[in-house]
């Protein structure tokens, strides 16, 4: 074993564990692996680049700015609004017909997108059938993933399997080359669901209001502003309150007038009632300092619902430009005309010191505000509303020019005529040149981070086979899985693959796999293909815990699911398709 076999090795799990961890952004540490490559001398400079230049990350980009076209156009969300009110029979033969029409996108839309459209529509089903949201999200996010699995182009990781294999020589996989066995995991999967799985989903009941699921009742108090309090004349802004106390302003009344949400350029007056939320020892201080009126509960409602304000649940959402920043940095309250009162991060919920909350993908807010304020807040795709907002319907009709570029994606890649990554390129070019996205739209709004790990990590890949580490890994399992055959060799690499996507991002998981796949099956003289293929579906398998999987972190606050619903729904579901991708693979991929 050499010094260079060594060190790539050790890379490779320092990225995993830093991985692991969640300390530092995925999109930082990948991009790092291959600086680190470069420095050592292991990477010549172009292949520390090569991630960048990489079909896989040029054909994920290009997928990812076609489903933006299609939202943009509102095409997305015009079946999500068909499918609240389309007749579809009863409670549960309507959350069937749902998650097929879900199956039926995902294979050419990107399974977070369908997600983000319809998981507003399975809340208002439960609340339909009087049952918790909880029974209904997790099918949603599972049979999407499923449904990705159908083609080639439903998911990234689908993608980066594919275009890794074409840069080693290994190009006979085609759109619909992986939909017969993706046909059969998504009806196992969906069987599974509706039986088995329908009876181990838990019931979290939700509590009957947002305030109540919160707990911020207990926190929304009036002060009073007499005529010697340091805070008259001056702005919210110069105040701090925020940052000083860790309270928000939620609405000032000046006489008859309410301002709900007010502005940080908001000057205080004598006279003024305010309505703040915080802890009680905050506000208490804030009270004392401010020569301000003791604080005292504000009877009945916790917040005028009934007026000017209304509270609404947002999910933070991929892309969003909250991921990773706070409220402070984003300068929300003034952005949108509208306060965050709590924060629930992975089911615990934050009442205090909001401001310097760094936010996920998966968050959740209770945001106060104006309905038209709202409504302009739920516009931003990067805010999905758990609950229904009225909003107006966009004003750029392209829906049907988005649907046509997307067919002849679709057909031309099928078909032979272009390959997946050219298709793709050329959809995007008719995307911008018949307005369906706007440029500053795709800078804005497309995900960047899946961009970005894929070319960093990318590099790790060729690093791992230029220096003969992905051949001793290979030799490794080759050689453990020897007294199973073929299926057994299959199983090991399909379950590796599922629990390293399970702490790890799945595009992560399949560049560092992939490489070590293709050895393997040269050593082992089993088709390829066989192996490539139980790489692609284990890396899409990711139900057994909440964080694999971006849909899953969807889901996680609106469901109020805890880890252990996904281990117990999710787990039984990775072994059913374990076993049904390997006793299969090897039938549809024969070994020469």
């Amino acid at each position: 074993m050499t010094f260079d076999i060594v060190f790539v090795l050790g890379l490779t799990l320092a990225a995993l564990v830093l991985f692991a961890l969640d300390r530092l952004r995925l999109d930082q540490i990948a991009m790092s692996v291959p600086v680190v490559l470069l420095l050592s001398g292991i990477l010549t400079p172009a292949e520390a680049v090569s991630g960048l230049s990489s079909r896989a990350t040029v054909t994920v980009g290009s997928m990812l700015v076609l489903g933006l076209g299609l939202r943009k156009t509102g095409l997305v969300s015009a079946i999500g609004a068909w499918a609240r009110t389309a007749p579809l029979g009863g409670k549960y033969s309507r959350m069937f017909a749902l998650c097929l029409i879900c199956a039926l996108l995902s294979p050419f839309l990107m399974t977070t997108a369908v997600v983000l459209v319809f998981l507003p529509v399975f809340v208002a089903l439960a609340e339909q059938a009087r049952e918790p949201a909880s029974r209904y999200l997790m099918p949603l996010s599972f049979v999407s993933i499923l449904g990705g699995t159908v083609t080639l182009m439903g998911t990234s990781t689908n993608l980066v399997v594919h275009g890794e294999a074409m840069r080693r020589g290994f190009d006979d996989l085609h759109m619909f080359s992986i939909t017969p066995l993706g046909l059969i995991c998504l009806a196992v999967g969906l069987l599974y669901l509706f039986t088995v799985g329908r009876v181990l989903l838990p019931r979290r009941i939700r509590p009957p209001d947002l305030s109540s699921k919160y707990d911020i009742r207990r926190f929304v108090t009036e002060l009073h502003v007499p005529e010697d309090s340091p805070a008259n004349g001056r702005s919210l802004a110069e105040l701090k309150w925020g940052e000083r106390y860790g309270v928000t302003v939620l609405d000032i009344e000046r006489g008859e007038q309410e301002i709900t949400a007010p502005h940080g350029d908001r000057h205080i007056r004598p006279g003024d009632v305010l309505y703040v939320q915080g802890s009680a020892e905050r506000l208490l201080e804030l009270a004392r300092r401010q020569r301000l009126e003791t604080p005292r509960e504000r009877k009945e409602q916790g917040l005028d619902l009934a007026g000017g304000g209304r509270l609404v649940e947002v999910l933070v959402a991929p892309g969003s430009s909250l991921v990773s920043r706070t409220l402070r940095d984003l300068n929300f309250a003034q952005r949108y005309d509208a306060a965050v009162l709590a924060i629930q991060h992975h089911g615990v919920t934050v009442t205090e010191r909001l401001a310097e909350v760094s936010f996920r993908v998966g968050d959740l807010l209770l945001v106060h505000g104006r309905a038209s304020a709202l409504g302009r807040l739920v516009e931003d795709p990067g805010f999905v509303p758990v609950g229904e907002v009225k909003t107006q319907v966009g004003s750029r009709p392209r829906a049907g020019v988005a649907a046509g570029i997307l067919v002849g994606v679709v057909l031309s890649a099928s078909l032979g005529i272009l390959d997946i990554m050219t298709a793709a390129l050329t959809g995007v070019g008719l995307m911008v040149f018949t307005r369906c996205v706007r440029v500053e739209e795709i800078y804005a709004e497309v995900e960047w981070l899946v961009i970005f790990v894929l070319a960093g990590l990318i590099p790790l890949g060729v690093a791992l086979e230029t220096t003969g580490a992905a051949e001793l890994l290979a030799h490794g399992v080759v050689t453990l899985t020897a007294p199973l055959g073929e299926v057994g060799l299959i199983a090991a690499f399909y379950l590796v693959t599922v629990l390293m996507t399970a702490i790890v991002s799945n595009a992560a998981t399949a560049v560092m796999l992939t490489p070590v796949a293709i050895l393997a099956a040269t050593q082992a003289g089993v088709n390829p293909y066989a192996l490539l293929i139980a790489v692609m579906f284990g890396a899409s398998a990711s139900f057994v815990t909440p964080f694999g999987y971006q849909t899953n972190v969807m889901i996680y606050g609106p469901g109020g699911y805890r880890f252990s619903d996904f281990v117990k729904v999710g787990g039984l579901l990775n072994l059913i398709l374990l076993i049904t991708a390997s006793l299969l693979i090897p039938l549809f991929w024969r070994s020469p």
